[in-house]
C-alpha cells in the first residue's frame, strides 16, 4: 500500500464512522474549527481506504493519530516517516504499535484506554455544581498554575473559545480542579474531553466528578457521543468515568517521538 495525502472530508468521514469512539480524534479533526491544522494521510488497496494517519499540527508539539487495518506493512510506515515530522506525540492501536516502534522508535510510551459514552446511557451522579465556573481567557494564568503539576498536559489557550472548560475555585490555589475538551464537534457528533488536573493538596473530595458532570451535562445538550483517553494503570480516574457508564472501546498506545 502506497501513502497519498488526501483531502476528501466525505470520503475520510466513510472510513472513520463506523467506529466512532475509536476514531473520535479524527472525526472531530473534519470539523471547519480543527481542518486547517490537519494535514491527512491514507493508504490504499483495491482503491479502497485502508489505514490513515491524521497529522494535528493545533498543539505545541504536533500529533499524529494513527487508526486502519491491522495488516498494514511497514513499508506504509517507512513512506510515512518521509512525511511526518521529526517530534511527535502520536496514539495508535495496540495492534499497529509493533511497526510504529520499529520505524520511529518512540521515545516513550504507555498503555491507555479509549472509553466512549452515549448520552442514552449516561449516569448523572446529580452532584451539586453550583460552584463549577466556565473558564474562559480571564482565568489562563490561574489554571497555567495548576497545570504546572502536571507538565505532560495537552492544554493551549485556544481550547478556551469552545466555551467547555470547567473549573472550581480555590481562594488559596486559584482553581483546585479543572476538566475540559479536547475536540468538539457538533458537525460530526463527537466529542473528546480531557485535559483534567486536580491539585494534589485537594484529592480525594469528589472535585473531579464535579468538574466532570458539569462538562458532561453540558456535552449531552449539544452531541450524543463523548470519549477520553485515561492511563490503564490510573485505576481512580477509571473508576470515575465508569462511574458516569464510560465503557472501554479497545487499549492503544500513547507516546512521544523525538
Amino acid at each position: 500500500m502506497i501513502i497519498e495525502r488526501i483531502e476528501d472530508r466525505e470520503e475520510i468521514e466513510a472510513f472513520l464512522k463506523p467506529n466512532k469512539v475509536a476514531n473520535a480524534y479524527l472525526l472531530g479533526g473534519l470539523d471547519p474549527i480543527y481542518l486547517p491544522f490537519c494535514n491527512w494521510y491514507a493508504a490504499r488497496k483495491s482503491g479502497e481506504i485502508q489505514f490513515i494517519a491524521l497529522e494535528y499540527k493545533g498543539l505545541s508539539l504536533p500529533a499524529v493519530f494513527f487508526t486502519g487495518a491491522n495488516h498494514t506493512n511497514i513499508s506504509t510506515f517507512d513512506e510515512l516517516k518521509t512525511l511526518l515530522p521529526s517530534r511527535f506525540l502520536f496514539h495508535a492501536h495496540e495492534s499497529l504499535y509493533p511497526m510504529i516502534q520499529q520505524t520511529f522508535k518512540p521515545k516513550e510510551s504507555q498503555l491507555m484506554l479509549r472509553m466512549g459514552l452515549e448520552k442514552s446511557r449516561y449516569k448523572s451522579l446529580e452532584l451539586d455544581t453550583s460552584d463549577v465556573q466556565t473558564l474562559g481567557h480571564r482565568d489562563t494564568a490561574a489554571m497555567m498554575e495548576l497545570y504546572a503539576h502536571y507538565p505532560d498536559h495537552l492544554f493551549e489557550a485556544y481550547q478556551l473559545e469552545s466555551g467547555l472548560y470547567f473549573g472550581i475555585p480555590d481562594p488559596e490555589l486559584g482553581f483546585s480542579s479543572i476538566a475540559g475538551v479536547h475536540v468538539f464537534s457538533e458537525t460530526y457528533g463527537v466529542a473528546a474531553i480531557g485535559n483534567f488536573v486536580t491539585d494534589p493538596s485537594r484529592r480525594g473530595l469528589g472535585l473531579a466528578s464535579r468538574c466532570t458532570q458539569k462538562l458532561l451535562d453540558t456535552l449531552f445538550e449539544r452531541t450524543n457521543l463523548v470519549t477520553l483517553n485515561v492511563q490503564e494503570k490510573n485505576e481512580p480516574a477509571v473508576k470515575m468515568f465508569r462511574n458516569f457508564g464510560f465503557q472501554t472501546n479497545h487499549v492503544f498506545l500513547s507516546g512521544r517521538v523525538s
